[in-house]
């Protein structure tokens, strides 16, 4: 998840992984929507300013939102798809679902 592409001389495109000090490793943006009436088409409008801003070249390629709403809050996790594929989202998936739940359950 720390992968970015970046332009090579060549005109080619190459993978670089980079370390844990190279620049933000993902990006946090809280939205308070709480005030909001359509509070659908408020998470719509800034989820897709959050994966249109994703960059290849410099990072990160995680980029989270978190969606605070009067019905509750709602968490956008936005990933490129270069650096993610099915199989990894459904381990990604599970393993945010355990931490969720243990944190639930005071462990």
């Amino acid at each position: 998840l720390r992968t970015v592409y970046r332009n090579t001389e060549n005109g080619v495109y190459a993978a670089w992984n980079r370390g844990i000090d190279e620049g933000e490793l993902y990006s946090l943006e809280v939205v308070d929507l709480t005030g909001t009436e359509d509070c659908d088409a408020a998470i719509e409008a800034k989820a897709n300013e959050i994966q249109g801003g994703i960059d290849l070249e410099n990072g990160p390629l995680v980029k989270l939102g978190l969606f605070r709403c009067a019905d509750g809050d709602h968490l956008l996790i936005a990933i490129h798809h270069l650096v993610v594929d099915g199989v990894s989202w459904r381990i990604l998936f599970e393993d945010l679902a355990t931490g969720y739940e243990q944190t639930l359950s005071g462990q």
